[in-house]
Formats: structure tokens, sequence, C-alpha cells
């Protein structure tokens, strides 16, 4: 372990149960069980500026995502899963005032509608112009909805399911809380974690399933909840019921590496929801202890269009 980041409490710098974790441009974002979003010192885990999001009494946001804001390339824009309001709320990192710019979304299960919305994707082509949005949802409707750059739904993919009694050879591709959703930009494909049936899946852009990683006995995965990709097909994997770390390879789903173990002492985790890497860092959102582990990354995290960070 390098250093540590944070510690309980309710000041700026520290954290409530932090359970969204997002790197980009070189910033990192959290946000807790307070509904607070917090830009961090990458370095030193200062707080540089902190929001909270408009509402949060019937719950908090889960999913943070870095990038382009639609329509304008070059931008570097925040979108917040949240949660609880059945919706996704998008900021410009640059306006001080932190006000949602765009927000979609609304309860329910029919086209267009969340509930329970866990992860945004975003897609760009070559120049940073956003081409789709991609979001994640559970509890029931347990599946991904695809939108256009002007924020209308298009269509989704998934139903609930638990695998493998109702797996997609016999009833399409099913998900039982799929928590975190990522772009390999130039690969072209589509990384979901889906959490309670322990496994990772490769997708096409239009939701055709390519691979399911996740092996029986040590190579199992448990409960996957976050996600970050790195350069030579690489993933990195927040374990919230394994209390570490995987490193996997993308290709073959062989798992490389693995770093952490429960417990509170440096080096151990207790339900890490998020991963994210800037650089040769990789910051564990280690949210049973309130604070965030910085390790070694074992490559550099993907830019937004197939780039480096």
């Amino acid at each position: 372990m390098e250093r540590v980041l944070g510690e309980p409490g309710k000041l700026p710098g520290q954290f409530m149960y932090p359970r969204g974790i997002a790197a980009g441009n070189g910033q990192l974002w959290v946000v807790d069980k307070g509904a607070r979003v917090q830009r961090l010192d990458p370095e030193t885990g200062t707080s540089i500026e902190i929001f909270q999001t408009p509402i949060s009494d019937q719950g908090k946001p889960t999913g943070l995502t870095i990038a382009p804001l639609p329509g304008v390339p070059g931008s570097t824009g925040l979108y917040i899963a949240d949660t609880h309001y059945n919706r996704i709320l998008i900021y410009d990192t640059a306006d001080e005032n932190k006000v949602p710019i765009a927000e979609f979304g609304s309860y329910g299960t029919g086209p267009g509608r969340f509930v329970y919305p866990t992860d945004i994707a975003v897609l760009t082509d070559d120049s940073g112009i956003v081409e789709r949005i991609y979001v994640s949802e559970y509890g029931g409707n347990d599946r991904i909805s695809i939108y256009d750059a002007d924020l209308n739904y298009i269509t989704s993919f998934g139903s609930f399911g638990v695998a493998p009694d109702h797996d997609e050879v016999n009833e399409g591709v099913v998900f039982d809380r799929p928590q975190s959703i990522m772009i390999d930009q130039a690969k072209r494909e589509l990384i979901i974690a889906d959490s309670c049936n322990h496994r990772v899946g490769r997708f096409t852009l239009d939701g055709e399933l390519i691979a399911w990683l996740g092996a029986a006995g040590d190579d199992e995965f448990r409960y996957p909840y976050g996600l970050e990709l790195v350069q030579g097909r690489g993933l990195l994997v927040a374990e919230y019921g394994g209390n570490r770390i995987r490193y996997v390879d993308l290709e073959s789903g062989r798992s490389l590496a693995k770093f952490g173990e429960p417990g509170r002492e440096l080096g151990q985790l207790a339900s890490p929801w998020g991963i994210a890497v800037i650089g040769r860092d990789a910051f564990v959102l280690d949210s049973g202890n309130n604070r965030i582990q910085v390790i070694d990354s074992p490559a550099r995290a993907l830019a937004a269009v197939g780039g480096s960070e």
C-alpha cells in the first residue's frame, strides 16, 4: 500500500461510507452515503470542492462517471446515478455552482424509466463527441438502457434472473444487480459487473453477449461491484463480498493478481465498492473502513477514447 486518503467523518476530506468513485483528466471524485460529492487531490486526499445532490432523503447515489458532456467535446462532465430518485444527473465540472445541467429518468418499469440506477457509461467517437449513454439498474428491472446524445431512450437489454438457472441460453441475458458498467472505447465493448450473479460480462455495444468472466472455485467473483479498465485488455474488479481487488485478463478471463483481504488494517479491505486509476495509482474505495487505499496499478487506465490516462 502506498498511502491512505480520508477517514470517517462529515468534514471535507472525510467520508460517511463512500460508495462511488471515478477518475478522469487527472480528477478524482467520490460520493458517500451522505450524498456528498467531493473532488479530491489524488496525492493528499484534500477536498478541493464539495457539494450535495439536490435531494437525498430517500437514499443516496451509488455511481459516478467522468466523461465529456453531450455535445461538448473536450469538456469534463460528471454523471451521477441518483439511485433512489431513479434518475441520472449530469454536471459540468467547470461550473463552480455545481447545479445539474441536465437530468433524465423517472421511476418505472417501462422504456426510459428506472428502478434504482447504479452506474453510467458514456460512448464517444474518436473526437470525443458523445454518441451513446448506457445506464445500469437493479430492483426488478435489472437491465442496461441505452440513450442517444440528446438523452433520448433508444432501447434496453437484459432482465432479472439468477444464473445459471435462468441464463441467456433459455431466456436471454439476465442480470441480478448490474452494479457497474464501463466501455472499452477502442474495442467497442461494454463491460458489466453482474454483481449478485458473481460474474462480469463482455457485451457488444448493442447488448449481445460476448463472454462471461468468472469460474468456479478460487477464481469465482464474490459480488463484483467496481470496475476499472486498464491497458493491455486488463480489468480491475473491486469485490464487495470478497474484500479484495482482482486483476483479470479480459480476453481469457484468467485472474492475474489479487490485492487485499478482509480487515481494518493497511492492506486490508471492508466491502470495497469501487476502484479508479490515475496514472499508475489505483484508488480503492475501502467503503466499510471509510477511506481510500492507494495501491500500485498493474497498468495505466484507459482514457475516454482508448488512449492512456
